[in-house]
């Protein structure tokens, strides 16, 4: 079964996924406290995701709300779906700017492996971009 993608149980998926199965990213980021948004670009009208990550385990997945994030993360639909589906690495979507990206580019590439790892945990939830 498969949710909508940038959608509240999507997010909460990934959060799942984040929480149980990715000792690596919870290692490399066991320091890291930060908040982050995603949304996509060519459509204004849904809302924005956000997860809030405290000692490498997402403590919050929703809506995005008034809380300010430290990073985001946008691009369109079509490059979302390369993202999830693997046809674009992390790293490729940054350099090539095809994931548009605000926050400090120092910590982002600090902590690139879990990004990337990040990145992959999306493709890992069937998802259906007809939203």
């Amino acid at each position: 079964m498969s949710v909508k993608f940038m959608s509240e149980g999507w997010i909460k998926l990934v959060a799942d996924q984040w929480n149980t199965n990715n000792l690596i990213i919870r290692q490399d980021l066991r320091n890291f406290n930060s908040s982050w948004e995603y949304y996509i670009e060519d459509k204004p009208n849904l809302p924005h995701m956000m997860m809030v990550c405290q000692a490498g385990e997402i403590v919050f997945a929703g809506k995005k709300d008034d809380r300010k994030c430290d990073f985001e993360m946008w691009t369109t639909l079509e490059n979302w779906k390369k993202i999830v589906n693997n046809g674009l690495s992390g790293k490729m979507a940054l350099m090539s700017r095809k994931l548009k990206f605000k926050g400090s580019m120092m910590t982002a590439v600090k902590y690139m492996r879990a990004f990337d790892i990040h990145l992959k945990i999306l493709g890992d939830i069937p998802v259906d971009f007809e939203i």
